[in-house]
Parts: C-alpha cells; structure tokens; sequence
C-alpha cells in the first residue's frame, strides 16, 4: 500500500513537470487583445480621474459652505458676548442701586431716630417732673391718676 502511494505520488510530480513543458505561443491577436485592454484601463483611469475631480470640486463647495456657516457662528458669538456683557453690566447696576436705595434709607432714617431718641427723653424728663409735683400736691397727683399717668 505504502509503495502504491510513493508511485503515485511521483507519478503525479512527473505529470506536473511535462503539463509545464508545454509552450503557449504569443499571436497578433493576443498583442492586439493586450493592447486595447491597456487602451480601456487608460480610458477607465481618466474617466475615474474625472469623477475624482468632480467629486473634490464638491467637497470643496460643500467646504466653502461650512465655512460660510462657522462665520455666521462666530458673528452670532460676537453678538452673544456683547449680550452677556450688557446683561453683566445691567445686572451690575441693580445691585448698586438696590446698595444705594439701602443706603440711602439707612441715612435718612438717622434724623429720624435722633429726633425720636430727644421727644422720648423730654417724656421721662417731663413724667419725672410730673411725679416729683405730684409729691408734693395731692390735688395734681388725683389729676393724674385720672389720666392715668401715674
């Protein structure tokens, strides 16, 4: 079995070699078929150039679009920076006002006090006085007890 299978085994390595042997003998015809295949890839390759071409000059319109769209962007930021910038500064202008309407309360209620802090001062002075005649006259003291004062 072994040598059955050696001797075809070399059987089929010697068919090989004399299947190679054999030439094949080049024609006009396969000169010519050659030559217009050589023809068609060159026609294929310029018609591809061309596609190739077009297809950049529309990357490149498309291009010029984004870039005319990133200039609006960048417009509409500019806009919206000064936006900001005007509501920082109105923001700002609040809260003084609103720090100056405090103060300006704060102030003027300063006399008030004072003036308040004098008339109460004049009562316990007065109401001191009052005590100190009512001691002194019983009729001044029923008078007051009425009013109820003392």
């Amino acid at each position: 079995m072994k040598n059955l299978i050696a001797i075809l085994f070399c059987l089929n390595i010697a068919a090989g070699a004399f299947a190679q042997v054999q030439e094949v003998p080049f024609t006009l015809d396969d000169r010519d078929r050659i030559m217009r295949t050589e023809e068609q890839v060159k026609s294929l390759r310029n018609e591809m150039n061309a596609r190739f071409e077009a297809v950049d000059q529309r990357f490149d319109a498309v291009n010029q679009r984004f870039d005319a769209v990133d200039q609006r962007f960048e417009t509409m930021e500019s806009k919206f920076d000064l936006i900001y910038w005007l509501f920082g500064v109105l923001f700002a202008l609040i809260l003084f006002f609103i720090g100056f309407i405090m103060w300006d309360r704060r102030t003027a209620l300063y006399p008030i006090q004072d003036k308040t802090r004098d008339l109460d001062d004049r009562v316990v002075k007065l109401e001191s006085l009052a005590r100190a005649q009512a001691k002194k006259d019983p009729a001044f003291a029923e008078l007051l007890k009425l009013a109820g004062l003392l």
